[in-house]
């Protein structure tokens, strides 16, 4: 059974997918993760206040999606945490060493294709990435080749919105660079010559988080309610959504004076329910 982690109120949740411990190293170091405990199926490394996570799934496409998932229950990620892929990429566009969002994910086991949403209004290159099943030196008309960013697309994007999902490529072969001279080292300084930039896109999906987890959080006022009348489980869902019309409608709202008067949770609910009508009068009286 997974524990409930409480994270410090502001603090962004994310979550890294990384194939290869070269590539994942700069990131382990930055962030001064520390391999967790037990007998876990891929290793797992997580910093101090366990805002941030990182899996190492190994190469392709099975292994990324199985360690995707695995991260998301171990973690016990939230609907508010972002997902972020960052390997190494072949190219036959991109130079050498080039950082690069992907913006468009073609298969090519299939006809599938899918656009994850990038940063807006930044400079870094934007590439359209093909994952394959086994590494291919013919980089004619590939933008980026990979092996495992479809996989960690299709299974991140199931728990949460692709807003909150990126993939970010450091291209590492291609027709002037042979794959096969790519060795430990190379990999590991690829990724730590690229560590700002890394750090510059994972604050922006730091923000993402720490505004999503705000949008979805319950109401202060949905707690002081609680607090003077009991609810059922069925009655706190309704009491949710009451609350969030009535804070559409008046943002400044504070305290619950208007409920002064209720004897019982039903009659609270009643009474918002009047006092939303009431909005939507005035309203349309306007």
């Amino acid at each position: 059974m997974i524990k409930q982690k409480i994270e410090p109120k502001d603090e962004a949740s994310i979550r890294w997918v990384i194939a290869l411990k070269q590539e994942a190293q700069p990131i382990i170091e930055h962030y001064k993760m520390k391999l967790s405990s037990g007998n876990n199926i891929f290793p797992i490394y997580k910093n101090f206040d366990q805002s941030h996570w990182l899996v190492i799934s190994g190469i392709g496409r099975d292994n990324s999606a199985a360690a995707t998932s695995y991260l998301y229950e171990k973690s016990n990620s939230s609907k508010y945490s972002s997902w972020i892929n960052l390997g190494i990429a072949g190219s036959g566009k991109g130079n050498y060493g080039d950082i690069c969002l992907v913006d468009k994910i073609k298969n090519n086991a299939n006809s599938k294709t899918t656009y994850p949403d990038v940063i807006k209004k930044s400079n870094f290159t934007r590439m359209e990435l093909l994952t394959t099943d086994k590494p291919i030196t013919d980089y004619r008309s590939k933008e980026l080749i990979d092996m495992e960013g479809s996989a960690f697309f299709d299974i991140s994007s199931k728990f949460c919105s692709r807003e909150l999902i990126g993939l970010i490529k450091v291209v590492s072969d291609g027709p002037l660079n042979d794959i096969k001279k790519l060795n430990k080292s190379k990999i590991f300084d690829l990724i730590n010559s690229n560590l700002i930039s890394i750090l510059k896109i994972s604050s922006y999906y730091e923000t993402l988080s720490k505004n999503e987890k705000k949008r979805i959080a319950k109401p202060d006022l949905f707690f002081q309610i609680c607090k003077r009348w009991h609810f059922t489980i069925a009655q706190q869902h309704q009491l949710e959504y009451l609350v969030r019309r009535i804070n559409n409608f008046d943002a400044n709202q504070n305290g619950f004076f208007f409920l002064e008067e209720c004897s019982s949770s039903k009659s609270v609910i009643n009474v918002m329910k009047n006092k939303i009508k009431n909005y939507e009068v005035d309203w349309g009286s306007s």
